[in-house]
């Protein structure tokens, strides 16, 4: 139970480091030679993996910091339910990116996949 509560916080620190470095790229680099409609699939990939992260990071980093806070179980079941089909969403609208982005947007996607399902157990 401890490797599955670690794997987590490990994608819970490292999906916004890989996001951030995504976002940079793309804006400093690719979003001045891709066409429009790219543009548009990197940016909802970039936002959704962004919206994502902040969702989970929301739930779980209060109940961390304080044990005694319970979670919503309102909230939780939702974030559940919507986490693996945005996860999938933003893998696939991550090959809109080229280059060293398109390579961390999918591998925090992956890391979103797999690692919140492990917290939520």
């Amino acid at each position: 139970m401890m490797v599955y509560i670690v794997v987590s916080w490990v994608g819970l620190a490292t999906v916004p480091i890989l996001a951030s470095l995504a976002w940079n790229g793309w804006a400093r680099r690719l979003r001045g030679e891709l066409p429009a409609w790219r543009n548009g699939l990197c940016l909802s990939a970039l936002l959704l993996l962004s919206l994502n992260w902040a969702g989970a990071a929301v739930l779980e980093v209060p109940v961390f910091l304080i044990p005694q806070i319970s979670r919503s179980a309102g909230l939780f079941d939702v974030m559940l339910s919507l986490s693996h089909p945005l996860d999938v969403v933003v893998i696939v609208l991550a090959f809109a990116l080229r280059h060293v982005p398109r390579v961390l947007a999918v591998v925090a996607g992956l890391l979103m996949l797999v690692s919140w399902p492990l917290m939520y157990v």
